[in-house]
């Protein structure tokens, strides 16, 4: 239902721009906030939106849909497509993933390179407030702004050699999940996810290789692949193959999947 929304410009997905999944979503929503609201609290975000007030009020339900389908659009596929772009840049980094093999330790810094290297969406537009200007460029109050993370990330200024994949890397101020006060909400559960699904596809499969050419989804908005298919070799746990998704992934196996490894 995400890739649905999100992926309106490639007319390869079916259901691309599909506004009903939204509206389908939300409607969602609105119905789990309802039972939410007549059943007991408990400790959890849902409680918490429903019971704290921000700038002196409490939000409503249709605050909390409109957020609901912001976090479940946002949080699904850039966990999908930093994972998917990331493996897709070890594979072709042959020797920085036999690194991670050997010293699962680096996979904290990888994940950093990879969110600087694969960043999953290109940029976002913001509306500037104030008179201002940027290198000696004036930018009028209330006119539209996009920010590009892609270049951003590969600005020679702050990054050394920036076009070269490195999980090394250190420092790594990159901007992929924004800053200031739209600093990136999941950053902590965008880093955990990552790194636990490194360290376990790693250990559980000691050759991946790639099956096929990846086919990247036509957006400009979204940095992301529409199929990239991998071979696997190794015994997987269930739980590894449901983090995966559907496919036929295992021993000798190959599995071909919609915008992810």
């Amino acid at each position: 239902m995400a890739e649905r929304m999100l992926s309106s410009q490639d007319p390869n997905v079916e259901g691309a721009g599909d506004q009903a999944s939204l509206f389908e979503m939300a409607t969602y929503a609105m119905g789990f906030i309802a039972d939410r609201r007549a059943d007991e609290p408990r400790p959890d975000l849902t409680t918490v939106l429903l019971d704290e007030e921000f700038d002196g009020k409490r939000m409503t339900d249709a605050d909390i849909a409109s957020l609901f389908v912001q976090l479940v659009g946002a949080g699904n596929d850039t966990t999908k497509t930093m994972t998917s772009s990331g493996l897709l840049a070890l594979l072709r980094h042959p020797a920085q993933l036999a690194e991670l093999r050997q010293d699962p330790n680096l996979i904290t810094g990888a994940v950093e390179e990879i969110l600087r290297w694969a960043n999953p969406v290109h940029y976002m537009r913001r509306t500037t407030t104030d008179d201002t200007s940027l290198h000696g460029v004036p930018i009028g109050a209330g006119q539209k702004v996009a920010l590009y993370y892609t270049s951003a990330n590969r600005d020679e200024s702050v990054f050394g050699e920036p076009q070269r994949f490195d999980i090394h890397r250190s420092p790594n101020p990159h901007l992929s999940f924004g800053i200031g006060e739209h600093f990136c909400l999941g950053v902590h559960l965008a880093r955990l996810e990552a790194r636990v699904f490194f360290e376990e596809l790693l250990a559980a499969f000691p050759s991946i290789e790639l099956a096929g050419e990846p086919v990247r989804l036509q957006s400009n908005f979204n940095n992301a692949y529409r199929l990239m298919p991998v071979r696997l070799a190794g015994s997987a746990a269930p739980a590894l193959r449901t983090m995966m998704g559907a496919g036929t992934c295992g021993q000798g196996g190959r599995t071909s999947q919609k915008g992810g490894s």
